[in-house]
């Protein structure tokens, strides 16, 4: 530690002491930072991805059930295929709400057009032309659920970056605050040793 005995001045490490310190604290907004970041993908996992996935399924349990009826020819078939087109017009609302990237959007856009078209064949009659288009109305749930399970891979890709990211910083940090200390340490060490060098003795008193 002979480097705190040659020290030109105490302007020079306190400015070298502070930009440590902005150093530090320029590092914990970057964690705060990254910290929001892996609430808002978590929260896109559920919100987004997971309650999506639950509506997908609701609305293929809806357009199976249309399938159901239309085979039984009941009596009330009417009835329940009515039931479960507004229930699909509820599900479609819900989904709508969440957040959609633009491939998403044009499929899901193409199965509204499809399950506006499946309940006027039904109104009309037209069973077969119902039938073919809850088929293709499947198919664009199956390929809006492959959508889901693509896009929670990526987020959680982002926060492997991000929990990285956060590790490191974690270590700079350390790594700084060890320094500080350090050079704390080795300038009060030196201000006691000259201290002591230039203590009066009884001698030079006499």
């Amino acid at each position: 530690m002979k480097w705190t005995y040659r020290i030109p001045n105490k302007l020079g490490t306190s400015l070298l002491l502070m930009g440590i310190m902005a150093l530090v604290l320029v590092n914990n907004f970057v964690e705060r930072s990254n910290s929001r970041q892996l609430e808002m993908a978590f929260e896109s996992i559920y919100a987004d991805r997971l309650i999506v996935e639950s509506y997908i399924l609701d609305l293929s349990e809806q357009l199976h059930a249309i399938q159901e009826s239309l085979k039984s020819n009941s009596s009330d078939g009417k009835a329940s295929w009515k039931e479960n087109l507004s229930e699909i017009d509820r599900i479609n609302l819900l989904y709508l709400d969440t957040k959609l990237t633009e491939d998403e959007k044009k499929h899901f856009g193409h199965f509204e057009s499809l399950t506006w078209e499946i309940g006027q064949s039904l109104q009309a009659g037209r069973l077969v032309h119902a039938n073919t288009g809850i088929a293709a109305a499947l198919r664009d749930l199956q390929l809006l659920s492959e959508i889901q399970v693509i896009e929670a891979q990526s987020i959680l890709s982002q926060t492997e970056q991000l929990f990285r990211s956060g590790s490191l910083s974690s270590r700079f940090e350390i790594g700084l605050v060890i320094l500080i200390g350090l050079m704390v340490q080795g300038i009060l060490f030196a201000s006691k040793s000259l201290q002591i060098r230039t203590t009066p003795t009884a001698e030079n008193l006499n």
